[in-house]
């Protein structure tokens, strides 16, 4: 059975649709276009609105409700369809060989070696900034098809970005029920779906690349900058206290913590 891969676009995004079809069909890689949510397009005002008066709608920019709304529609899809596993990216993620590698060989066997309580991350966590932002263990990992999962033992709670990962139908409903009773959340709060029992581990395989975001890629990262306070920023020696600490952490938890 094959998995299926999603990937997230705004239908008004020409360039990257383009760029995302040109850059799977040279590596023979099958997938689904999920039209996003447009934040930006006035039919969508209603269904935006009426996530913000629950959770941390209320709190939110358009875009993050809109981002928000569009993984929630895939999780829809896979407990609809029945998809065990999918796959979920978003259009501005860098796919090489390795993923096609990752692909050709997961199959029910290597399907069976995943946890349904676990998330699965297939990048996205590097150049969130010149420092470790999470320490990954040397010992506890996880062999499937071509990657090698390592388990998150320390800053859990510091893992974002939805940019790619592997889902499974269990907690896809998990998370549509978790809207229910909560209300809106953002796509990439790990940290609250974790707090909240649906995520045992967290385990991640850098094979896919995220680019450096910025206000110029990232429809989303401009509007929320617009609305952010600007940090006091750190000195040089700060800079480099905080580099050296994160380094000693994330080795340190990466070697003992089990």
């Amino acid at each position: 059975m094959k998995v299926s891969v999603y990937v997230i676009s705004l239908l008004r995004d020409k360039e990257r649709r383009e760029k995302i079809q040109s850059d799977f069909s040279s590596l023979g890689i099958d997938f689904q276009f999920f039209d996003a949510i447009d934040a930006k397009d006035e039919r969508n005002s209603d269904l935006i609105d009426g996530m913000k008066h629950a959770g941390l709608g209320s709190v939110m920019t358009n875009g993050e409700i809109a981002c928000t709304l569009s993984h929630q529609f895939i999780y829809k899809d896979i407990v609809e369809k029945g998809h065990e596993w999918a796959i979920i990216l978003e259009d501005d993620v860098i796919v090489d060989r390795r993923f096609k590698d990752f692909l050709a060989s997961f199959n029910n066997k290597e399907m069976s070696k995943l946890e349904k309580d676990n998330l699965y991350l297939l990048g996205g966590m590097k150049g969130l900034h010149d420092y470790p932002v999470i320490g990954v263990s040397f010992f506890n990992y996880i062999k499937v098809s071509s990657a090698k999962f390592r388990r998150v033992n320390w800053n859990q709670h510091k893992i974002r970005r939805s940019c790619c990962y592997l889902m499974n139908n269990v907690m896809a409903q998990q998370l549509l029920d978790l809207t229910q009773s909560f209300g809106t959340y953002r796509a990439d709060s790990w940290k609250y779906i974790y707090q909240n029992g649906m995520i045992k581990d967290f385990y991640i395989d850098e094979f896919i690349y995220h680019p450096i975001v910025t206000e110029g890629n990232s429809n989303l990262e401009s509007e929320r900058r617009s609305v952010s306070k600007e940090k006091k920023p750190r000195s040089k020696f700060q800079r480099k206290l905080k580099i050296i600490r994160s380094w000693i952490k994330a080795i340190f938890f990466s070697i003992f913590s089990k």
